[in-house]
């Protein structure tokens, strides 16, 4: 997103309607991507798409940032804690008996769109355990530590088939299709059934 447009959306517009238009780029790129993408009829899901890759389908819950790197506390970029950080727990309503974290029964990813470096991070559920946020360093870090997540940047080929798989796919399909054609290319002689 170009430097005015960041500025207009966090003048503008509420933590909704950033998660809106973050939903509405990952619609956009997962599609150049050449995945397809659907979104559920209403907020019963703790998925916000489902998506498709030739046969592969899964599930994934977006989350992002529009602040600029580095915005935070005075303490924060003492400690050279640059970098965006991404809440990625679900907010709890009310008095909700349920974890705000996700699990691998409920969604397979978490996609961060980070705005202001215009740049995603694709992590499966399974590699966030029970953080309430996580900071990543698209344009890298200044300290050792940190940067657990850099190796999701922008990996949109997690989300899809791989060409093993298709292949795969592929070849059962061809068999399937050569024994029906087996079973119906068959010659009955005198003597009894006989496959051409």
């Amino acid at each position: 997103m170009s430097q005015h447009s960041l500025e207009i959306v966090e003048r503008h517009s509420g933590s909704n309607r950033r998660g809106e238009l973050a939903e509405i780029a990952f619609m956009y790129r997962a599609s150049i991507e050449g995945i397809s993408v659907s979104k559920p009829y209403g907020d019963n899901h703790r998925y916000d798409f489902l998506v498709q890759h030739g046969q592969r389908l899964l599930r994934i819950q977006v989350k992002s940032t529009f602040k600029r790197q580095g915005a935070g506390s005075e303490a924060t970029k003492r400690r050279g804690r640059l970098g965006y950080q991404v809440i990625i727990a679900r907010p709890r309503h009310n008095k909700e008996k349920n974890s705000p974290y996700y699990s691998r029964e409920e969604i397979d990813f978490v996609v961060c769109f980070i705005a202001p470096a215009d740049v995603w991070y694709i992590i499966p559920v399974e590699k966030l355990g029970h953080r309430h946020a996580i900071r990543v360093f698209p344009h890298g870090k200044k300290q050792p530590f940190g940067g657990l997540y850099e190796e999701y940047l922008n990996a949109w080929n997690l989300l899809k088939q791989d060409d093993s798989s298709a292949a795969e796919h592929t070849k059962c399909e061809s068999e399937v299709s050569q024994k029906d054609q087996n079973s119906s290319t068959t010659e009955y002689t005198s003597s009894g059934r006989k496959g051409v």
